[in-house]
């Protein structure tokens, strides 16, 4: 009980503290900043972003005197910095796996193709790696994971997030002996797959996100990445491509998220899904083959069976981090990791025309969406993942709009760093 606070106040008291670099002070980098200033043992001593500015003024809200700050981009500078207890800020990403002192460090960029080369550099300098980064994990996550195993450090995503909410819940259901039939999240916004940065700019504004970050919450892109993690943990699929987005209620999702044959919706049990109607929380469907069970759920209220909701009603994205930063750097433990490999895809849909020649601009952008489906389909029609596409990812013939994209549709960047993970990946058949 209350371990996690009680062995950082023993840690702060002896004088020690997990030592801490975040990658972007963008919404969850600065809240993670902040958050992290009230926790005993657990030090920012490095900020990264590409305006120094924006990491000055988060390290300032969260509590930091600015003549406490510093800004380098040199290694040696940033040792000594550090070494004389200052807080560094820089744009020379390097410096966070490299410096000594760190422990851990967090990627809160969400950009896939970065947070490849950011998690592999880190995993190869014996730090471990905690990823906000979805869109980077369900694209070569697995392989990520395979070298942090073999590197002695920990890959993990973060418990705030919707992955790693249902993946608590599912633990819990596990440690209790029920077999888990549906794992779900609440889908915040509404799907639009057609959005774009543009008809979302003012909105964009008005939450304080990137055009871009709102238009992949919209379309949907960023929900079918989080169910790929999910199904990555698991090894559990869509029932079907994209899933069915069932509307629910707490009151109806028991009924809604039956067989079939049952009166429900599914074709399948051991399937991932959303739900509008269970926004902003995390939800599973569990059942027991027992009847004493049964009849012990009936009598706590949840229900006549055979099937049974367990519903957290929220998730709290930075504000969760703390313990998954706990468990990584002081248990060796991942919140939630692609232990079954790639079990599921993300994978390309055309919003609109797209030429010849075009580069297709991937997550959130106005050319292209995604679905979630089996890996194994994935492989079969050589499917385009979406994490995969980079800024030099290029159209080589004409995609009409609603194609489904594949490989011969497009010139994928072979030198990027996530590229070479994911036929890496493949190869290793993980």
């Amino acid at each position: 009980m209350f371990k996690i606070s009680r062995e950082l106040n023993e840690m702060k008291y002896n004088g020690e503290s997990i030592k801490l670099a975040i990658m972007g002070a963008g919404k969850m980098g600065t809240s993670l900043i902040s958050q992290l200033s009230n926790m005993d043992a657990m030090e920012v001593k490095l900020v990264f972003d590409r305006t120094p500015q924006k990491a000055i003024e988060a390290l300032k809200k969260a509590g930091i005197a600015e003549d406490k700050i510093i800004y380098t981009d040199d290694y040696n500078e940033g040792y000594e910095v550090l070494e004389k207890g200052y807080v560094c800020v820089s744009t020379n990403y390097r410096l966070c796996y490299k410096l000594l002192q760190i422990n851990a460090v967090i990627d809160c960029t969400g950009n896939p193709a970065f947070g490849a080369v950011i998690a592999r550099k880190t995993i190869q300098y014996h730090k471990h790696m905690i990823s906000f980064n979805v869109e980077c994990e369900a694209t070569v996550g697995p392989v990520l994971h395979d070298m942090a195993k073999k590197a002695g450090v920990v890959y993990t995503g973060i418990l705030g997030d919707e992955p790693g909410a249902i993946i608590d819940l599912c633990e819990d259901a596990f440690g209790m002996g029920l077999d888990v039939l549906v794992a779900a999240k609440g889908k915040n916004n509404r799907l639009d797959e057609y959005a774009t940065p543009e008809t979302l700019k003012e909105e964009a504004r008005e939450k304080q996100l990137s055009p871009k970050m709102l238009t992949s919450f919209v379309d949907g892109t960023n929900t079918m990445l989080e169910l790929t993690s999910v199904c990555n943990a698991l090894g559990f699929l869509p029932d079907t491509f994209g899933c069915h987005g069932i509307e629910t209620s707490p009151e109806k999702a028991v009924e809604d998220f039956k067989l079939k044959q049952d009166g429900g919706n599914l074709d399948n049990y051991k399937v991932v899904e959303f739900s509008k109607g269970m926004a902003p929380g995390v939800f599973i469907i569990v059942t027991s083959d027992k009847e004493d069970v049964r009849d012990l759920m009936k009598f706590l209220g949840f229900g006549d069976g055979p099937n049974y909701l367990m519903y957290r009603p929220y998730h709290l994205t930075s504000l969760e981090a703390p313990i998954t930063i706990y468990k990584a750097v002081v248990e060796n433990e991942a919140t939630i990791a692609p232990i079954q490999g790639q079990v599921a895809d993300t994978v390309t849909i055309a919003k609109r025309d797209i030429k010849k020649g075009e580069t297709l601009d991937g997550i959130g952008s106005e050319k292209v969406y995604g679905k979630i489906t089996s890996h194994t389909r994935s492989i079969q029609e050589a499917l385009l993942p979406i994490g995969m596409i980079t800024e030099k990812t290029v159209a080589t013939v004409d995609i009409p709009k609603d194609t489904l994209i594949d490989m011969t549709m497009v010139e994928v960047d072979d030198r990027a760093t996530i590229t070479r993970l994911r036929h890496r990946q493949n190869s290793m058949k993980l």
